[in-house]
């Protein structure tokens, strides 16, 4: 092997050996940011506003349903289509030449 091979063979062997540190925090802090933390999420503004939002789209789906369906029932305003489709024939053919 060449001699920087073995440099750096012994520098991983050392490296694999080492016992990795773990830092622990102190009580404390854990029980603080615990803490923090809960009184962000109970006061979080977001969620009204996200269940405003889901209200609203609900409601405005329920609108369209129940306006498509009234324009799907009944025959009420034919007598006034029919009278608006011959006026607007009417008016086409006078115009052509």
């Amino acid at each position: 092997m060449k001699p920087t091979d073995q440099t750096l063979q012994r520098l991983l062997d050392a490296a694999a050996k080492e016992v990795p540190k773990v830092a622990v925090p102190p009580f404390g802090l854990e029980t603080r940011v615990l803490a923090q933390w809960r009184a962000v999420s109970a006061d979080d503004e977001s969620v009204s506003l996200f269940a405003f939002f889901r209200r609203a789209t609900l409601g405005a789906g329920l609108v369209l349903v129940l306006c498509a369906a009234w324009s799907l029932t009944g025959n009420g305003g034919n007598a006034i289509g029919d009278e608006a489709a011959r006026l607007d024939y009417h008016i086409q053919t006078s115009l052509t030449p």
